[in-house]
């Protein structure tokens, strides 16, 4: 495999008919000792304990980063920021942490909260994997 090839793998599949199945996909990328996670759909109360999975199962590969690709997400709660949060803490200090997205739904609550200090966050993938992979 070449080292800058996408190897896309679904943490959730399309069986899952449950509430949370069906308000938040994930999918899983790595690249350059990085994973993406891609987010699909809500991120609440409801759908955390996917992300939170996902999260783990990305972090026991002890990647060099973990880049949280928010961009198809349509909707963040207090309870996705604070897995969000969860998840830096999970990566880090050994790895590196971002997230990207650049519209509303997601800069609003990270503004509001002050997280948007906390947490870096990118406006395209291309700029997360630019600054998480310089040395």
């Amino acid at each position: 495999m070449k080292a800058d090839s996408f190897e896309p793998v679904v943490v959730d599949d399309d069986q899952d008919a449950s509430p949370a199945g069906r308000a938040l996909a994930l999918i899983s990328t790595r690249r350059d000792q990085l994973t993406i996670l891609t987010a699909h759909g809500s991120i609440d109360l409801l759908t955390v304990p996917r992300l939170g999975a996902a999260v783990l199962e990305a972090a026991s590969g002890q990647p060099r980063g973990l880049i949280i690709d928010l961009t198809a997400t349509d909707f963040l709660a207090s309870s996705g920021i604070a897995a969000l949060l969860a998840a830096r803490d999970t990566i880090t200090p050994t790895g590196r942490f971002g997230l990207v997205g650049d519209h509303p739904a997601i800069t609003r609550p990270l503004q509001m909260t002050g997280f948007d200090r906390t947490l870096a966050l990118y406006a395209t993938l291309a700029d997360a994997f630019a600054a998480m992979t310089q040395d």
